[in-house]
C-alpha cells in the first residue's frame, strides 16, 4: 500500500512538472538576450541567440540596457543570477545616444526548436511507457523505460529552461545528473541479463546518493535572489557530472569490446552493438557541446543538434529487447560507409557548382551546412533504399513483385507434385500465366532408350520442339530453351515460346526463369526417381513367389492394388469434373447458338454433326470413367457390371464375345466389394489381352459357383502361346499384365490354371473360395 502511494505521488508530481514546463513554453516567448557589464559599468547586449525572437523586437548586439520592466538591470533577477533577459515585457535601451523603448510583450511565443523539444519528448515518453507496460517482466526493459522517461522529461523542460523558468532549470539540472546514473544501472542489469557479465553494482548507491544530494542543493535555483553567485556555476557542475559518468560508461563498454573482440558469440555481438551505439549517441554531444561549454564557455555545435544522436542508443536497446534479435553491426557499418561514399561525391560536386554560380550567397557557413545536410540525407536515402524497395516494391516494381510471388507459389506447389501429370497442371500453367507466353513445355530426353517425352501447356508446337532437341540446336529465335538437368540417364529442358506480344523474354525474366529451374531441377529428379521406384516395385510384384509361399507378402500386393485403385479413381473424377463438364457446357452453348443464330439448313446440319461428335466424345469418356471406376459394382453387383462391360466391348471388339452365367454364380455377390473389384479387373485384363494379342474371332466367358467355389473360365480361338511365355510376360506401363492378374488371384487365395498352345487358343480357369 505504501509503495502504491509513493508511486502515485511520483506520478502526480511528474505530470505537474511536465504540465508546468509546457505552460511556460506556450505562454512566454523566448528572447535569447545575453548581457554583460562593460568597463564603464554599463549593461550591454553581448549576444542574441539566433533561435530567439529578438529580431521581431529590433534589438542589436551592443545596445545598452537602461531599464528592464522599469527596474535597473542589476535588480532584474535573470540578469542578477545568469546575465540573461527572459520573461521581460519592456526594455529601455540606448543606441547611438538615442533612448528607445522596446516592447517584448509579443504574441508569438513558440520557436521552431520548441516543436522539436515537444516531439522528441513525446516520443521518449511513448517508448518508455510502451516498454514499461508491454515488457515489465524484463528488469532491463523496465530500467530502459526509466531512461526514456528521464530523457523525455529533459526534452519537455528544455522550453521552460531556456526561457529562464527556475522550475524548468531545476528539473533539467536534476534529470541531467540522474540520466547517466540510470543509464549505468541499466547497463549493469542488461549485461547481467543477456550475458551474465558483472559490472560494479555497489557503486550505484553512491551515484544515486550524489544525485539526491545534488537535487537537494539545487533547490537554491528556485530562490535566485539569495544565491545568484552560486547559480553561475550550477550549469558547469551539472555538465561535468554528466560527462564524467557517461565517460565511465563508455570506458567500461570499450573494455568489454576489447576483451571480447575476437569472440564469435552472442555476447560479443551484443557488446559490439552496444559499444557502437553508445559512441554514436553520446560522443558528439560530449565532445562538440558539453566539454567546450565547460572549458571555453561556448559550444562548438549547439546541444540541440548533437542531442539528437542520443536517441540512437535507447532506440537500439528497445529493439534488442523487444525482438531478442541482433544484426551484425559490421554489415550495418559497411552499408552506411558505402552509402556515405556514394553520397559525398555528387553532393560535393553540387555544392561546388553552387559556390561557383552564386558566389555572393556562398558563405562558408552555408556551404558546410548544405554539404553535411545533403550528404546525410542522401546517405539515409541510399541506406533505406533496400528497405523501401521491399516495402513498396509491389507498387514501384510490379513485374518484380509478380515474379517473386510466382516463384514463391511454384516452390510451394512443387511440394505437392508426385507425378508428371501434376507437373503439367500445376507448374507449367503458372509459368505460362506469369511470363505471359503462348506455351511452355518440359522435355525429357532419355539416353538409354533414345526416347523423348514432352509435357506441354498452352500453344506450342511439340513436333518442332522435339526436332530441336533431337538436333541438339538449343539456340532458336522462336523459343527460350533452358537446360534443367543433365544426367547419364536423361536430360531435361524447359522451353517457352515467345510472349503473347510476339517478343522474347527480357533479361530480368530469364534470370527469374533460371531461378525457377533450380527449384524445378530437384523436383524433376525426385519424379524420375519415383518413376524408377514404381517400375521396380511393379517388376518385383511380377516376380513374387507363387501360391502358399507368397502368404507372408500379401500386404505388399494389397498395397500395390490399393495404390492402383486410388489412381484410377482420381483420374476418373478428374475426367468427370473437368473435361466432361466442359464438353457438356460446350454442347449447351452450341445448342443455344443453333436455335438463335443458325438460319441456313446446311449450317444447322454441320452444327448438328459437331454436337453429335461432342456427344460421342462424351460417351467414350463416360465409358472410360466407368472402366476406371466401376461404380455399378456397389449398386447392381458383379454379374450385371460384367454384362455391361461385355455389351460395350461387343460393339468395338474384332471378335464375337459371349457371357455365360450359371445360376450358382449368383453366390459371388456375397463377397465383399474389394474382392468383386479384383475379379472385375481380371476380366478387364483378359478382354484387353484378347484385343491386343490373341487375333481371335471368338471369345467366351463363363461363371459358375458350385459348392461355394467360384469359377471363372475364359476361352478363345486365337493364336495362343507357349505356357513358358506367361512366366516372363513383361509388365506393361499400365501396371496390369498377366502377372498382375496372377497376383490378384493369389491375393484372393485362388488358383489359376492356364492351358495354351501355339495356334490352339488360350483357356484360363480361375477358382476362388466364396467363404
Amino acid at each position: 500500500m505504501l509503495n502504491k502511494l509513493i508511486r502515485l505521488i511520483v506520478i502526480v508530481c511528474f505530470n505537474v512538472l511536465i504540465i508546468w514546463c509546457l505552460f511556460v513554453t506556450f505562454k512566454s516567448p523566448y528572447l535569447g538576450i545575453v548581457v554583460e557589464l562593460n568597463q564603464n559599468q554599463e549593461w550591454i547586449i553581448s549576444n542574441l541567440d539566433e533561435m530567439g525572437i529578438n529580431g521581431l523586437a529590433g534589438l542589436q548586439v551592443g545596445d545598452q540596457i537602461l531599464q528592464i520592466d522599469g527596474q535597473e538591470p542589476e535588480q532584474f533577477i535573470m540578469v542578477k543570477s545568469r546575465n540573461i533577459i527572459e520573461n521581460a515585457t519592456e526594455l529601455m535601451i540606448s543606441r547611438e545616444e538615442q533612448v528607445k523603448y522596446i516592447d517584448l510583450n509579443l504574441k508569438q511565443s513558440l520557436i521552431r526548436a520548441d516543436f522539436l523539444y515537444i516531439f522528441i519528448g513525446l516520443l521518449c515518453l511513448f517508448l518508455g511507457r510502451f516498454l514499461y507496460v508491454r515488457m515489465s517482466s524484463s528488469p532491463s526493459a523496465k530500467l530502459l523505460s526509466y531512461v526514456f522517461i528521464v530523457g523525455g522529461t529533459i526534452w519537455f523542460s528544455m522550453g521552460a529552461s531556456i526561457r529562464g523558468d527556475f522550475i524548468g532549470k531545476y528539473v533539467i539540472a536534476a534529470m541531467m545528473t540522474l540520466l547517466p546514473v540510470v543509464f549505468y544501472h541499466f547497463l549493469v542489469v542488461f549485461f547481467k541479463e543477456k550475458g551474465n557479465v558483472q559490472f560494479p553494482y555497489g557503486v550505484l548507491k553512491y551515484m544515486y546518493a550524489i544525485v539526491l544530494l545534488g537535487m537537494f542543493i539545487r533547490i537554491d535555483i528556485l530562490f535566485p535572489q539569495w544565491t545568484a553567485n552560486i547559480n553561475q556555476y550550477n550549469g558547469n557542475v551539472t555538465l561535468s557530472f554528466f560527462v564524467v559518468v557517461f565517460l565511465i560508461n563508455i570506458i567500461l563498454l570499450c573494455y568489454l569490446f576489447i576483451k571480447h573482440y575476437h569472440e564469435k558469440t552472442h555476447l560479443s555481438t551484443i557488446i559490439r552493438t552496444v559499444w557502437f551505439s553508445a559512441l554514436v549517441s553520446f560522443l558528439p554531444m560530449i565532445t562538440l557541446s558539453f566539454i567546450p561549454q565547460i572549458i571555453l564557455g561556448y559550444e562548438f555545435v549547439h546541444s540541440m543538434y548533437t542531442s539528437f544522436f542520443a536517441l540512437c542508443f535507447p532506440i537500439t536497446f528497445a529493439y534488442l529487447i523487444a525482438t531478442d534479435q541482433l544484426y551484425d553491426i559490421g554489415i550495418v557499418l559497411r552499408r552506411l560507409m558505402f552509402s556515405f561514399m556514394l553520397s559525398i561525391i555528387p553532393c560535393s560536386i553540387f555544392i561546388g557548382l553552387f559556390a561557383i554560380i552564386f558566389p555572393e550567397d556562398a558563405t562558408m557557413k552555408h556551404l558546410v551546412f548544405l554539404l553535411l545536410s545533403s550528404t546525410l540525407l542522401m546517405t539515409f536515402v541510399l541506406y533505406s533504399t533496400e528497405y523501401l524497395t521491399t516495402l513498396f516494391g509491389k507498387f514501384v516494381f510490379p513485374k518484380k513483385y509478380i515474379l517473386q510471388y510466382a516463384l514463391k507459389n511454384i516452390s510451394k506447389n512443387l511440394e505437392k507434385i508426385s507425378s508428371f501429370r501434376e507437373l503439367k497442371d500445376i507448374i507449367l500453367g503458372d509459368i505460362v500465366r506469369t511470363f505471359e507466353v503462348n506455351g511452355a513445355a518440359i522435355i525429357f530426353k532419355y539416353n538409354t532408350i533414345s526416347n523423348i517425352e514432352i509435357i506441354s501447356e498452352g500453344h506450342i508446337n511439340t513436333d518442332e520442339v522435339k526436332l530441336l532437341i533431337e538436333s541438339n540446336t538449343p539456340n532458336n529465335t522462336m523459343y527460350n530453351i533452358i537446360e534443367i538437368n543433365q544426367h547419364e540417364e536423361y536430360q531435361s529442358y524447359l522451353i517457352l515460346t515467345r510472349k503473347n506480344t510476339n517478343t522474347l523474354l527480357s533479361r530480368e525474366e530469364m534470370q527469374w526463369l533460371k531461378l525457377i529451374t533450380t527449384y524445378l531441377a530437384v523436383s524433376l529428379e525426385n519424379l524420375h526417381l519415383i518413376r524408377k521406384l514404381r517400375m521396380s516395385l511393379q517388376q518385383m510384384a511380377s516376380q513374387l513367389p507363387n501360391e502358399h509361399q507368397a502368404q507372408d507378402i500379401q500386404w505388399f500386393r494389397k498395397l500395390m492394388f490399393e495404390l492402383q485403385e486410388e489412381e484410377r479413381m482420381r483420374i476418373a473424377m478428374d475426367l468427370h469434373d473437368t473435361t466432361m463438364q466442359d464438353l457438356f457446357f460446350l454442347k449447351r452453348r452450341l445448342a443455344g447458338l443453333l436455335e438463335t443464330h443458325m438460319r441456313r439448313a446446311e449450317d444447322k446440319e454441320q452444327l448438328n454433326n459437331l454436337m453429335n461428335y461432342i456427344e460421342l466424345i462424351n460417351t467414350n469418356l463416360r465409358q472410360s470413367c466407368f472402366e476406371l471406376n466401376p461404380y455399378l459394382l456397389k449398386e447392381t453387383g458383379l454379374i450385371h457390371t460384367v454384362q455391361k462391360l461385355i455389351d460395350k466391348e461387343a460393339y468395338h471388339s474384332p471378335f464375337t464375345i459371349t457371357f455365360d452365367v450359371d445360376p450358382t454364380a449368383r453366390n459371388i455377390e456375397s463377397k465383399d466389394l474389394e474382392s468383386k473389384k479384383h475379379i472385375f479387373r481380371i476380366i478387364q485384363e483378359l478382354i484387353n489381352n484378347a484385343k491386343k494379342h490373341s487375333q481371335a474371332t471368338f471369345v467366351k466367358l463363363s461363371m459358375r459357383a458350385p459348392d461355394n467355389i467360384f469359377s471363372l473360365i475364359y476361352e478363345d480361338n486365337g493364336i495362343g502361346f507357349e505356357n513358358e511365355i506367361a512366366a516372363t510376360t513383361e509388365i506393361r506401363s499400365s501396371g496390369i499384365g498377366m502377372e498382375q492378374m496372377r497376383g490378384r488371384v493369389l491375393y484372393l487365395n485362388g488358383h489359376l490354371d492356364l492351358t495354351s498352345m501355339i495356334g490352339g487358343g488360350v483357356r484360363y480357369e480361375i477358382t476362388l473360395p466364396i467363404n
